[in-house]
């Protein structure tokens, strides 16, 4: 499945709805602020409804982490995928470190905080909505 950067297709949004998070005084995190970029799924007929979120340092300017997280009920992934495995749809739903992606050693810290960060209805609300422009696009693509 390829995942697409929502910031190089619609920049004028990603400018302003991109969502960071500053960290001060954690013993598990360096004080930084880490800016989470969005890349949604590019195959055309997918309606995965998820996101993976790439955690970026702006001090160290470079990746940490690559989580990914699906927004829908397990009984949804379960039907979409075609599976009922439990370890399959928690990781498809998650919020869970993506496996196919490179991790640094902060990522499970990383991981804490951005669950934390999805207690937020509205920012999962802004998900969607980038989800939705995302879909929008694969579809006037294929016509």
């Amino acid at each position: 499945m390829p995942y697409a950067p929502f910031h190089e297709r619609f920049p004028k949004i990603a400018e302003k709805e991109t969502r960071a998070i500053t960290i001060l005084n954690n013993p598990e995190l360096p004080s930084d602020t880490y800016v989470l970029t969005e890349a949604y799924c590019d195959e055309l007929d997918c309606d995965c409804r998820r996101v993976f979120l790439n955690v970026i340092s702006i001090n160290q300017k470079k990746l940490l982490a690559t989580i990914a997280f699906g927004w829908e009920s397990k009984k949804y992934y379960a039907k979409w995928m075609g599976d009922n495995d439990p370890k399959t749809i928690k990781d498809l739903k998650g919020p869970v470190l993506n496996l196919a992606s490179p991790q640094s050693k902060l990522a499970p810290a990383l991981l804490k905080q951005i669950k934390v960060v999805l207690q937020d209805k509205n920012y999962i609300e802004r998900l969607k909505r980038h989800y939705n422009c995302n879909v929008s696009r694969r579809i006037r693509t294929k016509s």
